[in-house]
């Protein structure tokens, strides 16, 4: 299988073994370890990776472009260390992706360890979607692309194509740790090409599992990478509408949740927090 196998850790020991072992052997698998200290570089580089090791934390986008530029196979699989693929179901993306070229990148159906389906394809980010979701609107929405549907798969299992990948540059370094996989599916829509989800493959992921020792940072980045794509790709007037749509659906929520004493209503505080500080101190910028 002709295929580039790009893993980017960060504190991901405990998952790795699980996600290098039903890699194909002739696939190339390239680890980048993005300075968390634990020993994934040598579980890494026994399993037979190629590993490279960054002296600081680069983010995902930056560490996934490192990786991508060492190997030279047509097709490159962007895999996060928490999940697994078996190499059935890697096939049948591979399959897809060479029978169809408008293809540039293709996913699979995801699903946690338990077996609950994660949701695989969303539509992407904009100022009137966050409206919708304050009022409850998403819930209208398919679950799944219709046809050729513009939209994005989500990154823990991405395979691409490399023409198109690096006809594009790249993942955008300003996506840290969320959001890169919606920026590049929306430059290769807007570029011509299809991204497509392929309900009939699966994975396993975990999910969070790099981001768990760093929450207070995984969730700054969280709330970033959504305001990073409105911001690239529907300016800065979305932006402030966005976070106020945002905002809004959160102070709608938190009597209910405080009511019952949701778990996630100190999350719901967090947000609405970090939105007042935003749009009071730069509401037309990322920062």
């Amino acid at each position: 299988m002709q295929l580039d196998i790009v893993i980017v850790t960060y504190r991901s020991a405990a998952h790795l073994a699980a996600c290098l072992a039903p890699l194909p052997a002739e696939a190339r698998v390239i680890v980048v370890e993005n300075a968390s200290g634990d020993d994934a570089p040598e579980l890494a580089a026994a399993a037979g990776a190629h590993v490279i090791r960054n002296h600081a934390n680069l983010g995902f986008g930056a560490a996934a472009n490192q990786g991508a530029a060492v190997g030279s196979a047509d097709l490159i699989l962007f895999l996060n260390p928490d999940a697994v693929v078996a190499r059935t179901d890697l096939e049948l993306l591979v399959k897809t992706l060479e029978a169809d070229p408008g293809l540039a990148a293709v996913g699979p159906r995801l699903v946690y360890p338990d077996g609950t389906e994660q949701q695989p394809w969303w539509p992407f980010p904009s100022a009137a979607g966050t409206w919708a979701e304050a009022f409850g609107l998403h819930r209208l929405r398919r679950s799944a692309p219709s046809g050729d549907e513009p939209g994005f798969v989500v990154g823990a299992c991405l395979l691409v194509r490399r023409a198109a990948f690096t006809s594009l540059g790249g993942f955008d370094r300003r996506f840290w740790l969320y959001g890169e996989e919606a920026d590049l599916c929306r430059r290769l829509w807007d570029a011509g090409w299809r991204v497509r989800l392929v309900p009939e493959a699966f994975a396993t992921h975990i999910g969070g599992a790099s981001g768990a020792s760093i929450a207070g940072l995984t969730f700054e980045h969280f709330q970033r990478g959504g305001e990073h794509f409105i911001a690239k790709h529907h300016g800065p007037g979305a932006l402030v509408a966005h976070r106020l749509g945002l905002l809004s659906g959160s102070l709608l929520r938190l009597p209910a949740m405080a009511i019952r004493r949701n778990k996630n209503a100190g999350y719901r505080w967090a947000v609405v927090r970090r939105l007042t500080r935003r749009l009071l101190t730069h509401p037309f910028t990322v920062g």
